[in-house]
């Protein structure tokens, strides 16, 4: 892997339509358009749309985990900063990791998904439980559970405690 971070390495192929980083291509879209779209459905549907997409970030996001991941470092804790680097690179918001045996702890500050979804004021961040669940699950070797167990779409005013942040947790099965 290349010491570039994800944004340097995006190769915007206008000739073809696509941006790739290596063989994975990547998709431009405003937060507010995607996050709209949930935004329109009754309660029940978006709630089944976003485990949708968590399972598919989930899926797909594993081939972008072992691409970041080094073999030179079998505990994998770089695997965490290249995966929080890329997603500032994806605007995908600043994500700080805190570890722990067979758990882990994230903080976003700045989710796009949140920031887009702030109307609804439901929990937003599926893109982001899947892609946690994905690293974890590659780091852990084993099944883990991911969750969202604070959302800044949830949170408004002045003096709402955590406004901005994102908190997410994950376990080993």
């Amino acid at each position: 892997m290349t010491n570039l971070q994800l944004h340097e390495r995006l190769k915007f192929d206008t000739s073809q339509g696509q941006v790739l980083d290596a063989n994975r291509r990547y998709l431009l879209m405003r937060a507010d358009v995607l996050m709209g779209m949930f935004a329109s459905m009754t309660p029940q549907a978006r709630e089944q749309a976003l485990e949708a997409l968590t399972h598919s970030v989930f899926t797909h996001a594993s081939d972008s985990v072992r691409a970041y991941a080094d073999p030179a470092d079998p505990a994998s804790l770089g695997l965490f900063e290249a995966v929080a680097l890329g997603a500032a690179s994806l605007g995908w918001g600043v994500w700080q990791f805190d570890l722990g045996e067979g758990s882990c702890r994230l903080t976003v500050r700045n989710s796009p998904f949140a920031t887009a979804f702030r109307t609804v004021q439901a929990p937003a961040c599926a893109p982001i439980v899947g892609m946690v669940q994905a690293v974890c699950t590659h780091v852990w070797k084993q099944d883990c559970v991911a969750m969202e167990v604070e959302c800044s779409a949830c949170t408004s005013g002045e003096h709402a405690p955590h406004e901005g942040l994102c908190r997410f947790e994950a376990f080993v099965r």
